[in-house]
């Protein structure tokens, strides 16, 4: 039996919770976070006379417990590489929410620490059922070969968002805002379903948050693919609600969208996708996948299968950093 600590109990630490809870061959063994408040939370959500959570205020000391196999990261961005760095100086296997890392920086050096093939990065959209059903069309050229990408995200992140907690918006904590935070699962289609990205020309701007934060709430960027697509990505937090994101591709012999959690094939729908059992809608539903997947399976997606959408995202930046000026990834 693998015993897991989650830890940071703040908005996506229970969703980790809750899918060990449904996972064979683990258990969920503690919460680390230094709010007694949400420790409490935990305990009293998913603790019971047969099944006691262990409460840690402090990382360090945590990770002396060698009853603790295993640790999901769902901190700040700023935390990740050093969190994750202690962690397997600890022997200890680890989950991690994205973005991997908060800098290129700490990405590259990420690469090369030892004990690396123990980490999973959760981009657990790619386990959802369209998006399993979209690379198998994809790849057995159903439609011919790819003519055109696009990828549309528009959802509403405002102040009280920010507000909530002082990482947010900033550089130095967040590492960026929209692209790095919501949009980054949807980037991800195009290195994940297309191909590797090798340039982007990008633009980001801060609409509706001036006043409140320092990163962007909007970017539109071309990404070119290294098999010759070319693809576009319009994204923004000013929208006035949460849409599901689109992602379309035209082929030879038709077009297909990924949106509202089908799949259309022109007029033809498919619905392949599930509301996730705790969560958001617009999420999919895939955390558990994911997390069965790495317990039960042995499988995940590594440091080295997301490099190339983490490189992009820090290329996003660099572009619009100068100007929009080609930054190769």
């Amino acid at each position: 039996m693998i015993n897991v600590c989650v830890v940071g109990y703040g908005s996506i630490g229970p969703i980790h919770a809750n899918a060990l809870t449904n996972t064979e061959g683990v258990v969920l063994y503690g919460v680390c976070d230094p709010d007694v408040d949400r420790r409490k939370k935990c305990v009293n959500e998913f603790g019971s006379s047969n099944m006691v959570i262990h409460e840690y205020e402090d990382y360090d000391e945590m990770l002396k417990d060698d009853n603790i196999h295993s640790v999901h990261i769902c901190t700040p961005h700023y935390l990740h590489y050093e969190m994750i760095q202690k962690a397997l100086k600890a022997n200890k296997l680890v989950v991690t929410e994205k973005p991997a890392t908060r800098t290129k920086d700490e990405f590259t050096k990420l690469l090369s620490a030892d004990g690396i093939e123990n980490v999973c990065v959760t981009f657990q959209n790619r386990l959802n059922p369209c998006i399993i059903k979209f690379k198998e069309i994809i790849e057995k050229k159903e439609l011919g070969d790819i003519k055109a990408v696009r990828a549309v995200l528009t959802w509403n992140r405002g102040r009280s968002y920010y507000e909530s907690a002082d990482w947010r918006g900033k550089w130095d904590t967040e590492g960026g805002g929209l692209l790095i935070n919501q949009a980054i699962h949807t980037l991800d289609y195009f290195s994940y379903l297309i191909g590797n990205v090798v340039s982007v020309n990008a633009n980001m701007f801060n609409y509706s948050l001036k006043d409140v934060i320092e990163v962007e709430d909007s970017l539109v960027a071309v990404l070119r693919m290294d098999n010759g697509v070319q693809g576009m990505f319009f994204a923004t937090n000013a929208y006035g609600t949460d849409s599901a994101p689109l992602f379309e591709v035209t082929f030879e012999r038709g077009t297909v969208r990924y949106i509202d959690n089908k799949l259309w094939m022109g007029e033809k729908i498919i619905e392949c996708d599930i509301a996730p059992k705790k969560g958001k809608s617009y999420w999919g539903s895939a955390h558990e996948d994911l997390i069965k997947r790495f317990y039960e399976n042995g499988q995940c997606f590594s440091v080295y299968d997301v490099k190339n959408t983490m490189e992009t995202t820090f290329a996003i930046y660099e572009s619009s950093g100068s100007n929009g000026n080609t930054v190769l990834v």
